[in-house]
């Protein structure tokens, strides 16, 4: 259960976020255990970090879903160490992934918002100048790991790239640091997670050639990841998959469909049948890519980092939303703590622990300094004197060890479709502030 938390509005806030230092546990989860690989001349660690888009913070077994089914997750959280307090950067994902892909708070990036946000100007208050594209002179985590002799790829969503920028694509993975890319690109969702996975207004690409009928997104993602793990196996490699589930659309395997429906409790917090399957779909991918990695006996130097981009599609007020973040208020794109908590699992083979529990708060950049760390790359010297994320290393060695931090912070000086307006939040111990701008 989420600790209490008590909420405050003051008009000091304001600056205090645009001085953001924003930690999002990402996480690094295995399904046995590992001997450490502390002689020198081992092979290096690899990193797996997987991210699920609009991933509420009790859409998982392990996090108390009462209906969602997610046995390869729950694995992971059993062999690694599980966060109860970890944050996404941001409400809304673009933001989060600038955020990971740097260890820098959105507002310092200045790229607050989804790209290329909702555009509204019937509004009490306008959105400030801000930035659509992760800028090229930050060293991003792919970079970083690239320039260690990494190999790096990146499967699914991007959405960290101007929606017109297809013609010149100047921001796409591949110009960021990823040696592969499959499927990422300005976009912010899928048209349909069926083949050929469009819509008149939704085209992902670039996927690979081939295909069916009725291939579920997902899967065929999972496919591409794991056939890039078979390739490098033999090399040191970080990889990069984000997925697109959950969002929207609610799309899902009719079978899956069909389980979940005959499961139904009327008395519990998650009712979507649908969602409930497409849940499963990310955790079967999952199962497939610690598989992968124990077929070919490289999972005891693998890390796994999994968490979301930010809080699940929830309105109480607004009753919308295919999940319900009960007992967090609210969802996507609000203030509150159901739009902002989001689940984190780490592991890290021969290093830790398995089976933990941490309550230090998290949040999404301090995955990039841990990353760097339990790999043993430096990065660059220039780009890390700025980077705001804390190594969570300590706590992943000991839970109960105490992070360099008094506060994180968040400014979303937005307004979204979910209901939010524009804002700023501090989070300092039990204590939760904010800030709403127009009253």
């Amino acid at each position: 259960m989420p600790r209490p938390l008590l909420f405050c509005s003051s008009r000091l806030i304001s600056q205090l976020a645009l001085a953001c230092t924003l930690v999002l546990p990402v996480v690094t989860p295995i399904l046995y255990a590992a001997e450490s690989n502390a002689n020198e001349d081992a092979p290096r660690l690899n990193v797996v970090f997987l991210m699920v888009d609009d991933w509420g913070w009790t859409d998982a077994g392990c996090y108390g879903s009462d209906l969602y089914e997610t046995p390869n997750i729950d694995a992971l959280a059993a062999r690694g160490v599980r966060f109860t307090d970890a944050y996404a950067a941001c409400t809304v994902c673009s933001p989060t992934r600038a955020a990971l892909m740097t260890g820098i708070d959105p507002a310092t990036l200045r790229l607050t918002n989804w790209i290329p946000g909702e555009g509204r100007k019937k509004e009490r208050l306008l959105a400030p100048d801000w930035t659509m594209q992760l800028e090229h002179h930050y060293t991003t985590l792919p970079e970083a790991m690239r320039d260690a002799g990494y190999r790096t790829g990146h499967v699914g969503k991007w959405h960290l790239m101007p929606p017109n920028d297809d013609e010149r694509p100047e921001y796409v993975p591949e110009r960021q640091g990823f040696e592969i890319n499959i499927g990422g690109n300005h976009s912010g969702m899928p048209g349909s997670y069926f083949h050929p996975y469009k819509s008149p207004r939704h085209v992902v690409s670039p996927l690979p050639p081939g295909g069916q009928e009725g291939d579920y997104l997902t899967d065929r993602l999972t496919d591409e990841a794991v056939k890039i793990i078979e390739s490098w196996r033999d090399e040191p490699f970080f990889l990069y998959f984000a997925y697109y589930s959950v969002h929207t659309p609610i799309q899902a395997k009719e079978d899956a469909t069909e389980y979940f429906r005959s499961r139904l409790d009327p008395d519990a917090n998650h009712q979507n049948p649908t969602y409930a399957a497409m849940v499963q779909s990310v955790d079967q991918s999952v199962g497939r890519i610690v598989e992968v990695l124990q077929k070919h006996g490289i999972a005891d130097r693998t890390a796994i980092l999994l968490t979301g981009d930010n809080g699940g599609l929830s309105s109480e007020r607004r009753n919308y939303g295919p999940t319900n973040n009960a007992p967090l208020r609210e969802g996507k794109g609000h203030v509150y703590e159901g739009g902002v908590r989001v689940p984190a699992i780490i592991y890290w083979p021969g290093e830790m622990a398995g089976g933990q529990l941490c309550g230090a708060p998290i949040i999404t950049h301090d995955l990039y300094p841990t990353v760097l760390s339990m790999a043993k790359v430096e990065g660059n010297a220039e780009h890390n004197s700025a980077v705001q994320g804390v190594d969570l290393t300590p706590v992943l060695r000991d839970v109960d060890a105490v992070l360099d931090r008094d506060a994180l912070y968040w400014h979303y000086p937005h307004y979204h479709i979910g209901g939010a307006k524009p804002y700023s939040a501090v989070r300092a111990g039990d204590w939760r502030l904010i800030e709403f701008f127009e009253d």
